[in-house]
């Protein structure tokens, strides 16, 4: 019973649907002068010698050999195999078909051999053996389709599954920078504070709730990005900080939320919080056909303090990951350090 319920009935199905094609389409092409009993009868059995050759190779021979890069023992497998369904073959013609349907074969090559010279024939087993693998063939082909798209879609699992636990490293790094924004104002018991809860408010309903698909549109980013951009002025104010974010929108192209963001969170981290005297930041952003385009720079305190620590590389390091996923070949990011600033470029194919 219990073998009985693991098999795949539809499949089965399917698979009786494949042979039977052939069967009719073996029938139509057949003689006119030739009884379509007799045909049928003859041809199920070679229809059997097929699938046997068929499914031992699909499910056997290629699994245990070809999967597994043992390629001379699979061509040698293969061909005893097809050997094997070919001496079947003629082992059942000689003592069953052939006594059964005397007029049958009078045209067929091997008609006046015996068992052992229709086994050695090389012309006889050269055309036997593509009459019995053409089937195959297209079997093997869509076998393989299948697979195929089984891995695909693995693969597609597997990268959703990265991308989100990419991001849930990512967003807790990032919420955890801001609310520490937040307590320092609330420290200072900053009349600013307000603002900055209304900015974190819509900065949370953009990461807990838009960010969860792999792509975004542009202007929901650059909504993004301004809400933090306020966040950091309203801590540094205008004596610590110089920033401006330059736009030049041709077209509203998507992209991967959040991965703009950790540049510029690494540009006030670095750039802003170890500087003793006023920061500067530029960023600008550009997105035209098929490409975006984002470059920011910013100074580079000339203290001691200024080290990256490992922590602080979380963000980079996930955004390089997510790049590899969600634009394989299709992303350049350049990252220039000098004495005096830092400089990062990232061009997006689309």
């Amino acid at each position: 019973m219990n073998f009985i319920k693991k098999i795949d009935f539809k499949r089965v199905s399917l698979h009786c649907l494949y042979w039977i094609f052939f069967l009719f389409f073996y029938i139509s092409n057949k003689d006119r002068h030739t009884s379509t009993y007799d045909f049928t009868f003859v041809y199920t059995f070679k229809i059997l010698a097929q699938a046997i050759a068929g499914y031992g190779l699909i499910y056997w021979i290629i699994p245990q050999t070809l999967n597994k890069k043992k390629y001379l023992i699979f061509i040698l497998s293969a061909l005893a195999w097809l050997y094997v369904a070919f001496a079947i073959l003629m082992t059942l013609k000689y003592y069953y078909l052939e006594p059964k349907f005397p007029g049958f074969f009078d045209d067929w090559l091997g008609h006046k051999m015996t068992v052992p010279e229709r086994l050695t024939s090389f012309k006889l087993i050269l055309r036997e053996f593509s009459f019995i693998t053409y089937p195959i063939i297209i079997l093997g082909f869509i076998s393989f389709n299948r697979k195929q798209q089984r891995l695909l879609k693995l693969e597609e699992e597997k990268k959703s599954m990265e991308l989100k636990i990419l991001k849930n490293q990512l967003n807790p790094h990032f919420l955890f920078n801001t609310l520490n924004n937040l307590y320092t104002l609330t420290l200072k018991k900053d009349e600013k504070a307000p603002e900055v809860i209304a900015k974190l408010s819509e900065i949370l309903d953009f990461v807990l709730y838009r960010c969860n698909d792999d792509y975004v549109s542009i202007e929901k980013e650059i909504l993004l990005i301004d809400n933090y951009i306020a966040l950091e002025k309203l801590r540094y104010g205008v004596n610590r900080l110089d920033i401006l974010f330059s736009q030049e929108i041709q077209e509203s192209n998507k992209i991967s939320p959040l991965i703009i963001l950790t540049f510029i969170e690494n540009a006030f981290k670095h750039g802003v919080i170890n500087e003793t005297e006023k920061a500067i930041i530029r960023l600008h952003l550009e997105s035209k056909k098929q490409q975006i385009i984002f470059s920011i720079e910013n100074t580079k305190p000339q203290n001691t303090f200024s080290e990256t620590s490992d922590k602080s590389k979380i963000g980079l390091i996930n955004v390089r990951k997510q790049l590899d996923l969600l634009y394989p070949k299709k992303h350049q990011l350049e990252i220039d350090e000098s004495q005096t600033k830092y400089t990062v470029k990232l061009c997006l194919s689309i």
